[in-house]
């Protein structure tokens, strides 16, 4: 979806006015997803506690830290993003509010599987892989129960979500 048809959005039932209207305005443009990102790193790293569970997190859902060497840079990168645990792993999904583009982060796990991960203030190495098909028919309602919202992005765009699991290899 680009930020031109993100105006003509209808609110799904699920969401009440004003959880709608704070999700347009969080997510109207990539620049805002960007920054709101870049700040909810900067508060998890200063107080690590309660996000793997929601408890700390702004958005009051499960929350890690994935840092990735970026395929572009080479440099390590971090971003915030909502998970499931599924025993071990952890599953998180590239929907980037729906936009028509995937996440950098996406990309650059694609590009280099070994990451880092970080689940309040536990930390560990770990490798990305796209979930099979599969594991995606079985971990998509799981991943849409805990976030209803993933199911109405991924209504609004053609592109598929990548849905990634995180297998941890070892402390970091």
């Amino acid at each position: 979806m680009s930020t031109h048809d993100r105006e003509k959005m209808v609110k799904p039932d699920f969401m009440s006015d004003a959880d709608w209207e704070g999700l347009k305005g969080a997510t109207a443009s990539l620049d805002r997803i960007r920054g709101d990102a870049k700040a909810d790193v900067e508060r998890y790293l200063a107080n690590p506690d309660g996000w793997s569970t929601g408890e700390g997190s702004p958005s009051g859902l499960p929350t890690l830290l994935l840092t990735m060497i970026g395929r572009k840079s080479g440099e390590k990168r971090t971003t915030p993003l909502v998970f499931l645990q599924d025993g071990e792993n952890m599953v998180v999904v590239a929907s980037l509010a729906g936009y028509d583009e995937p996440p950098a982060w996406y990309l650059n796990v694609k590009a280099n599987p070994e990451c880092w991960v970080q689940c309040d203030r536990k930390r560990m190495t770990a490798t990305a892989h796209d979930a099979t098909q599969e594991e995606r028919d079985v971990l998509w309602p799981r991943l849409n129960a805990l976030f209803p919202t993933w199911g109405y992005f991924q209504s609004q765009t053609d592109r598929p979500f990548g849905i990634v699991i995180l297998t941890p290899t070892g402390p970091a």
